[in-house]
């Protein structure tokens, strides 16, 4: 864990009923309630905020909010892949502990520790966010994952790069395509696509012998390293290598599958008054075009970020959040069937 308490690149939704509203304007107000809950918060311990990012990634970020907000002390603890975030917050709690106060993930973890009564549900305009980005009460549309195609530039000649995400089941790829072994990026695509032809898509996938990694990082590692020739990754994490020097490519695929990525406060944290001032700064421009610039990870409801410029002009899948049993039967269903690949080879 790595605690920041002051100082501040990388380039490059899910409504309640309704797809995110990219290139809003979130507005950020210095209103009395937030001055109030900013000066609660500098009395209380530090801000314990949790999500899958790395601490390098997130001191930049943590940096420029203390550039705001100096008195607030921020102690950022990861949690890798970002999928027990609501299973730790449940356990403490009930272990009487005190858990993050603030988490950055996906709604559907979020809407567990709501139905326990464990997250802050609100109005958040008084504290300037914009209503385009809050859905629910208890969330606030802080970044999104952004499916992309992903190649090595010196290993696939121009007339090979795939054009879209089926071309990755293409036999020339056999055992030279990757994908993360869950199944996020799929789920997203069937929005648009439809259930079953991308069951079909990654029924086929598994059958081209494609590796399964247990993370996107690992994935854009391993193109980049050429292990692999091409794959199915992640906008944010194919920048990483990417920017290290690493010969990869990437384009959209069409549509473009995108995840929205929420932040939530938890009520029983430490610093519930200082997490919910972090989250609403997260929803503003200077907010989310730090926590871009730190992580790689945009917020496309933000007029200006570089992540609302890849999703412009584009269509988008994504499930919304009143659809939540369709995307979690899903995403079991496309899970098995990569777990099952990766099982059998």
């Amino acid at each position: 864990m790595t605690e920041f308490t002051r100082r501040g690149v990388m380039q490059g939704g899910a409504l309640a009923g309704a797809s995110l509203a990219f290139g809003a304007r979130p507005a950020f107000a210095q209103s009395k309630e937030l001055q109030e809950l900013a000066a609660a918060a500098a009395k209380k311990p530090p801000v314990v905020w949790s999500e899958s990012s790395s601490d390098e990634q997130m001191k930049p970020v943590i940096d420029a909010f203390n550039k705001r907000y100096p008195d607030i002390k921020v102690l950022f603890i990861r949690n890798t892949g970002g999928n027990t975030l609501a299973a730790r917050v449940v356990q403490e709690s009930q272990a009487g502990t005190s858990p993050a106060s603030l988490l950055t993930g996906d709604h559907q973890q979020f809407e567990i520790l709501r139905q326990r009564g464990l997250v802050v549900e609100r109005d958040w305009k008084p504290l300037g966010v914009d209503a385009a980005i809050t859905p629910k009460p208890h969330l606030i549309a802080t970044s999104a994952a952004i499916a992309v195609l992903v190649w090595n530039k010196n290993k696939v000649k121009d007339a090979d790069i795939p054009r879209n995400y089926m071309d990755l089941v293409d036999p020339k790829w056999s055992g030279k395509v990757g994908s993360w072994v869950r199944a996020p990026n799929m789920v997203s695509l069937a929005k648009v696509e439809g259930e079953a032809k991308i069951r079909d898509f990654t029924q086929k996938l598994v059958a081209n012998k494609a590796r399964m990694y247990d993370s996107t990082y690992q994935l854009a590692q391993e193109i980049g390293s050429g292990e692999i020739d091409v794959g199915l990754g992640l906008y944010h994490t194919t920048l990483v290598p990417l920017n290290q020097g690493a010969p990869l490519a990437w384009g959209a695929t069409d549509p473009l599958g995108v995840a929205t990525i929420f932040s939530a406060v938890v009520s029983k944290g430490a610093n519930p008054e200082g997490a919910q001032v972090m989250a609403a700064w997260l929803g503003t421009a200077e907010g989310a075009n730090a926590y871009e610039a730190g992580t790689g990870r945009g917020n496309p409801a933000v007029a200006g970020s570089k992540t609302a410029e890849v999703v412009k002009g584009r269509r988008t899948s994504e499930f919304t959040i009143d659809e939540t049993p369709t995307y979690i039967r899903l995403l079991a269903e496309y899970n098995k069937i990569l777990s099952d690949g990766r099982t059998r080879k």
